[in-house]
């Protein structure tokens, strides 16, 4: 009986041919899969998983996110997954809680905190973000899009935008903001490219390789770029997200 039960969870970790290994022969990733075996054995109605791969290297902390995936799909136990690493959490979780300093920023599921932020900590702190001053010259570009968000007496001093939704031309186009290529760099899918505005403003923004490969960047070159998505909060929200904006948890 003990037997068939150690075959069931081996059966749920895999690899094969773990039951037949010591503690030291195990890596770093094949005795999380093991503790995780062991904490199932007691059938827990809630599994706490507290930073489970922290102390892995990012190759192995990737396949066992996508194994820890499916494994919650297959025992469909309600799991609390205690993480700093953003993109670990975006790929394993259903539900994110942000929570900075003791205090519950926003609760939602993945697309939902990315998409639509409830405070600056949250926009800031999920992915990469541009913050730049209102006073800046992609705010005037932006104008007509920033009145419909809120009234100019409710806004922060800062525009969050993500890298992604910036958009970047070799000629100049309507409403465009002229720019310099300071810095390029490959980030394997993407390309990061580091932009000099003329108000001295810098913006970060990603492409696709294609995306890249078609305008041909170099640094130093003059460029035109445009801003097709950006975020601002209301005044009080943004005061009570400064106040603690130490740290968070998932």
């Amino acid at each position: 009986m003990v037997r068939q039960r150690v075959n069931e969870l081996l059966d749920l970790i895999q690899p094969a041919g773990l039951g037949d290994r010591y503690p030291a022969q195990l890596s770093g990733g094949q005795r999380q899969r093991v503790a995780c075996a062991r904490a199932l054995d007691v059938q827990p109605q809630v599994l706490l998983l507290d930073r489970p791969f922290g102390a892995l290297d990012a190759k192995v902390r990737k396949e066992l996110r996508s194994w820890l995936r499916r494994l919650h799909d297959e025992v469909h136990v309600t799991s609390v997954f205690v993480t700093h690493d953003q993109e670990e959490a975006m790929e394993v979780a259903d539900e994110i809680v942000i929570m900075n300093e003791g205090k519950i920023e926003q609760v939602g599921t993945p697309s939902e905190i990315y998409d639509r932020p409830a405070t600056p900590f949250v926009m800031s702190f999920i992915g990469t973000v541009n913050v730049i001053p209102r006073t800046s010259q992609i705010a005037t570009q932006l104008a007509t899009q920033l009145a419909t968000q809120l009234s100019p007496a409710d806004r922060t001093q800062d525009i969050f935008i993500r890298p992604q939704d910036i958009e970047i031309f070799t000629q100049s186009q309507p409403d465009s903001i002229a720019a310099n290529i300071e810095r390029i760099i490959p980030l394997g899918s993407e390309i990061e490219v580091e932009l000099r505005l003329t108000d001295q403003n810098i913006v970060i923004a990603h492409l696709t390789r294609s995306e890249s490969a078609q305008l041909q960047l170099k640094i130093n070159q003059h460029v035109f770029v445009l801003v097709h998505k950006s975020q601002i909060f209301p005044e009080k929200v943004a005061q009570i997200s400064e106040l603690t904006a130490s740290g968070a948890r998932y």
